[in-house]
């Protein structure tokens, strides 16, 4: 059995140097690959659309939905063959659009799963594998988890040592995929005592410093708030109080190195409001106000990443917002202010990042989540087309538009009607979406949604 790994063009050069694939470091790919050879398939090389045809099964790694753009365009263009296409990765949720194109989809972990479906690649079965040509929306089909972490340390072609040390988060952040698609697992001695001290783990630096943990302030470079008000967090299970928040932002400014601290933030929840985000404006102010002017301030970058109902999670039915938030947060709350920044104070100063994404990629993120087969063509046509790859956002926003409901993606779904409705996870998300439902109709949101 020869098997070929696709390398996308856009990473591939002609000798697939290490200048290319191999500085990515797709350590999943690489376990995939580990697995297979200890199952006795030693037979593995990269391939590209010019070599499939010398393989008898394709493997793609779907890191995340960004992914299935340009896969699509090159597997269209795919020379006709007997090879197998199997794809799996964290991008292998919704595999609706996609039918045509894979012949198997692979859910979650590949640990006792790879093997057996290379072995029996013909025709293949299993409630962690969905088979093309035997997938029903009303089956039901399971991300595949596992007891343990991944045992062996594997050289990767860039010459580092992957080790895993945990799967999965803790948290339980209602929003969050990675959480909610793999059961958290972690070894004994893995310690989440903050970023950059002693532990891996970015989110906790607020929490870890509520609960009198040393969190060293100095080394800390990105954080997490996942909401813009103490309401969106809790509802979201952040479970950061206004007074942590202050209390964090004023051990920033106290400390004896300023720097720039990244905030990742969740924006568009759909019970946000106005009142949300002038909360953290105004926290921002009450922090800062017991500071004398300095000259050397703390910079607090907010990067915030519009709200997606990613499939397989509590969330997955709810409504998206339909705007683009690149640059509306700094529009909103500083006025008066250069650029970006919205907050100029004594000790510290606030800015938006630039990064942002617009609404064209939320868009096409949707689509990847909440497609179904009625948008295969579609899909397949934005993808391949090179006038929609170098078109201004507001030509790839109007394009979509024409080519997909949007307004049925953007829109709150009921869980059997759900296009992933299929999917389940290690928890029972009807359950969790129930609890959820009866949670949001007791906030009352006083205040316009238009922001």
């Amino acid at each position: 059995m020869k098997i070929g790994v696709y390398v996308l063009s856009k990473y591939a050069k002609q000798t697939y140097s290490k200048e290319c694939f191999d500085v990515r470091i797709n350590a999943g790919i690489a376990v995939v690959c580990d697995i297979l050879r200890r199952g006795g398939f030693t037979d593995i090389e990269y391939a590209s659309s010019a070599t499939v045809n010398r393989f008898d099964v394709i493997l793609f790694s779907m890191t995340a939905d960004c992914d299935w753009w340009p896969f699509i365009a090159e597997r269209v263009k795919w020379p006709k063959g007997k090879y197998k296409v199997a794809v799996g990765g964290q991008g292998v949720l919704n595999i609706r659009p996609f039918l045509p194109y894979v012949d198997y989809f692979m859910l979650g972990r590949a640990e006792g799963v790879i093997t057996e479906l290379i072995k029996n690649i013909d025709d293949y079965e299993s409630p962690y594998v969905i088979n093309s040509k035997t997938f029903s929306p009303e089956k039901e089909y399971y991300i595949n988890q596992v007891a343990d972490i991944y045992p062996y340390d594997i050289k990767l072609d860039n010459g580092q040592i992957y080790h895993e040390d945990v799967i999965g988060c803790n948290h339980r952040c209602m929003f969050c995929g990675y959480t909610w698609q793999r059961k958290h697992v972690k070894q004994e001695e893995f310690n989440y005592s903050g970023l950059w001290n002693g532990g891996k783990d970015r989110e906790r630096a607020m929490i870890d410093m509520d609960n009198g943990i040393d969190v060293n302030l100095v080394k800390l470079r990105t954080t997490a708030i996942d909401g813009l008000s103490e309401r969106l967090r809790f509802n979201a299970n952040k479970k950061i109080t206004t007074e942590m928040l202050r209390n964090f932002l004023k051990a920033l400014a106290s400390c004896e190195k300023p720097h720039q601290v990244k905030f990742y933030n969740i924006i568009g929840y759909p019970t946000e409001t106005q009142s949300d985000w002038f909360e953290f404006l105004n926290d921002i102010k009450e922090a800062d106000k017991e500071f004398k002017k300095q000259d050397k301030q703390t910079c607090i970058l907010l990067h915030s990443t519009p709200f997606r109902a990613m499939p397989a999670t509590p969330w997955a039915c709810k409504p998206m917002s339909y705007q683009n938030y690149r640059g509306k947060i700094a529009s909103v709350l500083g006025k008066g202010l250069k650029g970006n920044i919205f907050y100029q104070g004594n000790a510290m100063w606030a800015v938006e990042s630039m990064a942002t994404e617009s609404l064209c990629t939320v868009i096409q993120s949707t689509i990847v989540w909440r497609g179904t087969e009625s948008d295969s063509d579609n899909f397949a046509k934005i993808a391949l087309s090179k006038k929609f790859a170098s078109a201004s956002s507001a030509i790839k926003q109007a394009t979509l538009e024409k080519y997909f409901d949007v307004e049925t993606l953007f829109g709150s779904y009921n869980p059997d009607d759900l296009p992933t409705k299929y999917l389940n996870s290690y928890a029972n998300l009807k359950k969790t979406w129930k609890v959820n439902t009866q949670q949001e109709k007791r906030v009352t949101v006083n205040e316009s949604r238009d922001i």
